[in-house]
């Protein structure tokens, strides 16, 4: 399989030098076989949960291949449920950066993006979808709309693509501070991001419709908040790629009856799995899917599972306004990426708790300043709280860095010191 991929990654690669057009075809058509096999074959061990939010994810990536003229180019942590009230399809730019590294098609696209000026720190995700972009593989949106929110290559990112694709550009400027007044900030420019969709569409928002929508996101989000507090006592075994998957779904996806049906799928599949064993592990940021090592020792392993992830869980609240724009502001001004980040290792120190982890990997994404600049405010502080904590450092989409047999090492002598740590528990 992984030679088939291999191969079609390559031949995206070349026939995009030649007729890009047709290497979008090819690609949709890739996706396509790859929904089915997940609908039909996903794997031996796949819950039907995770198998939910891969086809979905799968279906979100195809759609702007296929349709860009119903699609609008939306960052991880915009609130997309006025798009999907319009009947938009949201276009991930972050989700391609992760598909082209999973198709193995990203490396020429990250060397011409560099050969364009990129630097070699900017983020890889971002990188390869902007030399994807301007070698003509990706299609042009119909509008791009991008907060401040978390990564400073939003700014660089979406305002150059906005120029490439000579479209309209809506920006949500998220204030530092976590605070009513900048929920009422940011509420008001979601107001004004409706009005900028309905001058450019010519259609006008069902006002009933966005609200029923971001209930819908308000329901989603409380279900995984239970689900992860059930989790906490269960053996639930899966990929680590399944996280990501997860990821989509409760942002760029989040209001659609598809993510409303995953999360109350995932109930289920949490009351009846057996209880809980091995090293439960919090994962802290992007998961370098691409990595065998990590695959080996975590994925479908009763001996040691990611049982919580921080790109997933970081737009619950313990409650949302009735108001659906003050709603969607809040889950952005009171993410966990917003403000220090303090904010976000106190948040992962209250999940480790709630899904009862015996520790926390703490990824350290090549380009993510963010992350690079918490990691040992987050170690220490994570460990003063009883949380064992491992820092790794890599890529989570560009090959070319390397570092398997290191992450693989490290990964592996942290597993056998939680399990050691279980045994004198016990």
């Amino acid at each position: 399989m992984r030679d088939i991929v291999t191969s079609f990654g390559a031949w995206v690669q070349t026939r995009c030098d030649k007729d890009p057009e047709s290497a979008r075809r090819w690609l949709a058509t890739g996706y396509r076989a790859k929904k089915l096999q997940l609908q039909l074959a996903p794997g031996r061990g796949v819950n039907r949960a995770a198998q939910m939010a891969a086809v979905q994810t799968m279906d979100s990536m195809i759609a702007p291949l296929v349709h860009p003229e119903k699609a609008a180019m939306a960052s991880l942590f915009l609130p997309c449920e006025p798009l999907l009230a319009l009947g938009l399809h949201p276009y991930s730019c972050e989700g391609f950066g992760c598909f082209l590294s999973g198709t193995q098609a990203e490396q020429s696209f990250l060397q011409y993006a560099e050969s364009e000026g990129l630097p070699e720190t900017f983020c890889s995700y971002h990188k390869a979808f902007i030399g994807a972009a301007e070698k003509g593989l990706m299609p042009r949106p119909r509008f791009i709309l991008n907060t401040t929110l978390a990564c400073d290559a939003n700014m660089l990112t979406f305002r150059r693509l906005a120029e490439h694709f000579d479209v309209p550009q809506f920006v949500v400027d998220v204030p530092y501070a976590a605070d009513q007044g900048a929920v009422d900030y940011v509420a008001g420019q979601l107001r004004q991001m409706v009005a900028f969709l309905e001058q450019h569409t010519g259609k006008k928002l069902d006002q009933d419709l966005l609200e029923e929508t971001v209930a819908r996101s308000v329901r989603s989000l409380a279900n995984y908040d239970r689900y992860l507090t059930r989790k906490a006592d269960k053996l639930l075994l899966g990929e680590a790629t399944g996280e990501m998957f997860s990821a989509f779904a409760l942002h760029n996806l989040l209001g659609s009856r598809e993510t409303e049906a995953y999360t109350l799928r995932c109930l289920e599949e949490v009351e009846k799995a057996p209880p809980a064993r091995g090293v439960r592990l919090l994962w802290l940021h992007t998961i370098p899917f691409w990595m065998e090592p990590l695959h080996s020792a975590l994925d479908f392993n009763p001996q040691a599972q990611i049982v919580g992830c921080d790109m997933c869980y970081e737009g619950i609240l313990p409650q949302f306004s009735k108001d659906p724009y003050e709603a969607m502001a809040q889950r952005v001004v009171y993410s966990p990426f917003n403000g220090p980040v303090s904010r976000r290792i106190e948040r992962a120190i209250q999940v480790a708790r709630q899904v009862k982890a015996d520790g926390a990997i703490w990824f350290c994404h090549w380009g993510c300043k963010h992350t690079l600049g918490g990691a040992q405010l987050g170690k220490e502080t994570m460990e003063r709280a009883g949380i064992p904590t491992l820092v790794l450092d890599g890529d989570g989409c560009d090959r070319s860095h390397g570092g398997e047999g290191q992450l693989a090492t490290r990964l592996e002598a942290f597993v056998e010191m939680l399990k050691a740590e279980q045994g004198e528990r016990a």
